[in-house]
């Protein structure tokens, strides 16, 4: 820009005499302060600066330049994701910085596709990855930076799924069942809440679900439970639910998974009791970006992946992979059924039964990671644990410790036993730190019900306690280790880390949960599909506990779903899987308002370090419709997202109003009719000014910037408006 160019030829003349004085270095000014910058790994989409649900990242790269002597220098952010500046040994930098965020682990690279950690929403606590800093006269100086996973993201009350399996011959419609995080209390009776999205004619017994975020469409895995019907499309059948349109329909049919049939007419299915485990689908999970479709065969032992995009899908995407079975000994007693997915990477889980040798010491918990790019396991399982730990009575005073699987010879299947606790790793969820927390579901709670007769032949009628568990698995230094160890200590000690798995009176039933899980990471709890969660008896639902102390209050946090009289399995297994209906991730635009020298770009050096605070600036849509008003902060920031109406893939006029700007703490404290409005020349979109001033004139009152917004998740920071003080 020519004034910026004569200015800086005026300064050259001014100092040249200068030239013949031997220079000295000039170190930065001994009264400057400190900057800290810490990073973090973000999960809220708010902007908000709360340590209680950001993790520290790692391994990242600060840049910061001093634009008075051009220096510039890097710096690596330390384990505990804080780096500390100081600039005691800096030149000619008179103590303004610019500060940037330039790498970090995962990050996610567009032209690749490659990595998954994308820069965060910004706000209030939360700082852009390019911010100025004035560290004269000491002052001591904190940035807060974060990056994020968009697929990460949830709604802070997002609906809840659940299956409900319905006993084949006692009343019961409903599976498929929907609900708000938030839901609280008993519900017999209601028919908006749980609300019924399928029916059992639409998909018989089911487990598994996963939901595609995208089109809004749930999965759900047909799953082998004694007194239930398979749906329309038997042992192999994944069914889709359309929550936009409505219907369900068949999705795909995977291969060899059982062929046992239902015998309700022989002693109500009692041949069907040594399937549970062993036919049909385990879990299925959806890829983070929702494009494939996971799914465990428990009768082939393989995991099948599909293509999520497609309407239906005609076959596996790629060939089936075996799950191995190396932790076990025999290798046959090996059972995969949970899954998990987090960052790409997606987690197998299983038990070692003991069935063969019904020797409890062999009963373990085992699992893997697949790397869904080269369809590959680990070389070795990342949790490998015994079960034949204590554990607190399925049904009191009778210790719930778990029992080796039973085995196909119903004569000899435990007789007179309301509870015989037998460990399924059913679900697996990821913690915001990598660790995990484990489902356990009761796989007696699939043999039997509610008043049926016991599977062996000279057993009598009887009802079933189950004794399933939540186990937490921590994650340090890169490896997992299991609740109790001296790595991974239960906050409340004792023998458990998720204390409040109980019947509201604290007695009784003490191994209530039901083995599916469901845990938002911009929350502090974890959902449980559970055994009598609100007080009546003989129902099904869900509990809620505190991650963090594994407390659950026994008599508010638990929704009932199922009862006796609409499912009919009482105390056994009554549901499915547990999912979170999760929105699209939200977009953010935005950034800053300077004072610009004249030059065009945000830099460190003069005036630019300073914001202007109180410029409107006003959201409009492609029709010239105001959606939201925001006015700059103290630092000169604002931004625009969902919650002021903002859309994906959008189109939008920012119009920036300086009429309202306080010039008050300005250098030379320049009226708003001396404010003229920035050229938008400059070569970096992050650094330039975006805003055309309106009717030719620089001094207009208005400048107006156009945007479109990227894909759901996508952060655009670079939307800013200079202004100079003109004569």
């Amino acid at each position: 820009m020519i004034r910026r160019t004569a200015w800086r030829a005026v300064m050259a003349l001014s100092c040249a005499g200068a030239l013949l004085v031997p220079a000295v270095p000039a170190a930065a000014d001994p009264g400057e302060g400190k900057l800290t910058v810490n990073v973090f790994r973000e999960f809220a989409a708010k902007g908000t600066l709360n340590p209680q649900i950001q993790t520290a990242l790692a391994g990242a790269t600060i840049r910061v330049t001093s634009d008075q002597s051009g220096e510039t220098r890097t710096y690596p952010v330390g384990p505990d994701g804080t780096v500390t500046i100081d600039f005691d040994d800096w030149d000619y930098s008179e103590g303004k910085y610019k500060v940037e965020l330039i790498d970090w682990p995962d990050k996610y690279d567009p032209a690749t596709g490659t990595g998954f950690l994308q820069p965060a929403f910004a706000g209030t606590g939360l700082s852009s990855h390019l911010g100025f800093v004035n560290m004269r006269r000491g002052q001591d100086t904190t940035l807060n930076m974060a990056v994020w996973n968009p697929d990460d993201y949830c709604q802070d009350n997002p609906t809840l799924v659940t299956a409900c399996q319905q006993a084949a011959t006692k009343p019961g419609e409903k599976t498929l069942v929907t609900f708000p995080y938030n839901s609280r209390g008993d519900t017999q009776g209601s028919t908006t809440n749980p609300k019924p999205i399928a029916t059992v004619k639409d998909t018989g017994a089911v487990y598994g679900l996963a939901y595609r975020k995208k089109d809004k469409r749930l999965f759900s895995g047909a799953y082998a439970k004694r007194h239930t019907e398979y749906g329309p499309d038997d042992q192999g059948a994944i069914y889709v639910t359309d929550r936009a349109r409505g219907g369900t329909s068949l999705f795909t049919k995977v291969p060899n998974a059982g062929t046992t049939a239902h015998q309700q007419g022989n002693r109500v299915d009692a041949p069907f009791a040594n399937r549970p485990g062993k036919e049909s689908l385990g879990d299925i999970d959806i890829s983070s970006d929702g494009s494939e479709l996971y799914v465990v065969n428990m009768n082939d032992g393989n995991l099948y992946t599909y293509d999520a995009t497609q309407a239906t899908a005609g076959g596996p995407q790629r060939a089936p992979v075996p799950i191995p079975d190396s932790a076990c000994s025999p290798a046959g007693d090996w059972r995969p059924m949970g899954l998990g997915v987090r960052d790409g990477v997606v987690y197998v889980g299983g038990v070692c039964s003991a069935e063969s040798t019904q020797d409890p010491t062999k009963l373990r918990a085992v699992v893997w990671t697949y790397d869904p790019t080269t369809a590959t396991f680990g070389a070795a399982p990342i949790v490998d644990e015994p079960l034949n730990f204590p554990r607190d009575p399925a049904n009191d005073p009778t210790p719930g410790d778990w029992k080796p699987w039973t085995q196909d010879n119903l004569a000899t299947f435990p007789m007179g036993n309301v509870a015989y606790p037998q460990p399924m790793l059913s679900d697996i969820e990821i913690e915001r730190d990598g660790g995990l927390v484990l489902g356990f579901r009761d796989r007696f709670g699939d043999q039997s019900g509610l008043q049926i007769p016991n599977a062996n032949p000279n057993g009598p009628i009887e009802s079933t306690v189950t004794g399933g568990d939540i186990i937490k698995v921590c994650r340090k230094s890169g490896t997992y280790h299991w609740e109790g160890s001296a790595d991974c200590p239960r906050p409340q000690g004792g023998n458990e880390w998720f204390t409040g798995d109980t019947f509201y009176t604290g007695t009784g039933h003490r191994e209530a949960a039901w083995g599916a899980l469901a845990l938002p990471l911009q929350q502090d709890t974890i959902a449980s599909t559970f055994l009598d969660p609100a007080r009546t008896i003989n129902s099904g639902g869900i509990g809620w506990f505190d991650r963090t102390t594994g407390h659950r209050d026994a008599v508010k946090d638990g929704f009932g779903v199922v009862y006796a009289t609409d499912g009919g399995f009482g105390k056994a297994n009554g549901l499915g899987d547990l999912e979170l209906l999760c929105d699209d991730p939200p977009v953010q635009i935005g950034n800053r308002v300077w004072l610009d020298d004249g030059g065009g770009t945000q830099n460190s050096d003069g005036n630019e370090i300073n914001g202007i605070p109180d410029v409107t600036v006003t959201l409009k849509d492609s029709a010239g419709t105001v959606i939201a008003t925001k006015k700059t902060d103290a630092k000169g920031e604002y931004y625009f997202d969902h919650r002021d109406g903002l859309q994906p893939n959008t189109a939008y006029t920012v119009e920036f109003d300086k009429t309202t700007a306080d010039t008050s703490k300005l250098p030379r404290r320049p009226t708003i009719a001396q404010l003229k409005w920035t050229p938008t020349t400059g070569p970096d979109p992050a650094t330039n000014s975006d805003a055309e001033w309106t009717g030719g004139n620089d001094r207009a009152p208005t400048a107006v910037a156009k945007v479109t917004t990227g894909p759901p998740g996508s952060v655009n920071h670079d939307l800013d408006a200079g202004m100079w003080a003109g004569t």
